[in-house]
């Protein structure tokens, strides 16, 4: 074979190669879908104080005790919301709001805080109850004296918020 068909062979597969490779580019099949109307929305945590007032707190006043009066308040608390939560009563915080000369001096008045931490479901109630105990011992120094304080609730979603035994919220461990 002579040098100018060799050259013109070579130049022919060359041709036929790159028109296979461009060809075999433009010959796959492509398409694009697009999933419209996808549409995400938060759950809501919504807490009502059903027993009277709003539930950020609840204000509980003392008058009229006597020493050696003891008794319970109870609050029941409400979820309106859409997601499960998980709810206590903030013990430092309505530590904290504890004011009147009640709660001072030698004998004050007492509080037991439920401590309990309550999972309740979106539309669903729990209640929470505190005790109080005025001592016996009490003097006559706290005649007229008054004391108050808010009961503060805390909720937090319940939802990817548990220690994995569903019994406490990660967020308060």
């Amino acid at each position: 074979m002579g040098l100018k068909k060799s050259l013109g062979a070579a130049a022919l597969a060359a041709g036929i190669g790159a028109a296979a490779i461009g060809g075999g580019t433009f010959a796959l099949f492509t398409d694009t879908a697009a999933n419209t109307g996808n549409t995400f929305t938060a759950g809501t945590l919504t807490l009502d104080d059903v027993s009277g007032g709003a539930i950020v707190s609840q204000a509980v006043n003392f008058d009229n005790l006597a020493p050696g009066d003891s008794g319970t308040v109870s609050m029941t608390v409400e979820n309106n919301g859409t997601l499960d939560a998980w709810v206590k009563i903030d013990d430092t915080a309505t530590n904290a709001s504890k004011t009147g000369d009640l709660f001072g001096g030698d004998t004050p008045l007492s509080l037991t805080l439920d401590t309990d931490v309550v999972r309740v479901p979106a539309g669903g109630q729990t209640t929470f109850d505190v005790d109080y105990a005025f001592p016996l011992g009490a003097d006559n120094s706290y005649q007229g004296d008054t004391g108050s304080f808010e009961v503060v609730v805390q909720a937090v979603q319940a939802r990817n918020n548990t220690n994995g035994t569903d019994t406490a919220p990660n967020a308060w461990q």
